[in-house]
């Protein structure tokens, strides 16, 4: 039995890291998430395969045949993948604290970058009127 697809968490480091080693590579094979690793904690070829085909399972890359290989891909840049963790996780709260976790979070945010989330909400307030 798989997990369901949207289950957007990382259950440990290793898979983090392939993550990780996805998305700087844009694709990969399995040899190339573990040329990604330092040489001295280097994993094992069964042990990378194993994690990115629990991660094809789990919704979070796509896997093509490449000649004897298969390659992997996300399917969400880091990006979305962040925002669609957090929106997940915050799907369950109630509205007041959903708009307090919110809060905090761009609350470490620089000027400029609260300028740019400040531009962004009004773009969506705009779009919202006009539906």
């Amino acid at each position: 039995m798989t997990r369901e697809a949207n289950d957007l968490s990382f259950s440990g480091d290793l898979q983090a890291e392939v993550m990780d080693a996805v998305w700087k590579l844009g694709e990969a094979t399995v040899d190339d998430v573990r040329r990604q690793q330092p040489r001295r904690r280097r994993s094992a070829y069964n042990t990378v395969q194993t994690v990115l085909n629990r991660l094809v399972e789990r919704g979070l890359l796509d896997r093509d045949r490449s000649g004897r290989a298969f390659v992997y891909r996300a399917k969400y840049d880091q990006s979305e993948y962040l925002s669609r963790s957090i929106g997940e996780r915050l799907a369950g709260a109630s509205p007041d604290v959903r708009r307090e976790a919110l809060v905090n979070l761009v609350g470490d945010l620089s000027p400029g970058e609260l300028d740019e989330i400040a531009r962004a909400a009004n773009k969506i307030r705009r779009s919202r009127g006009k539906a």
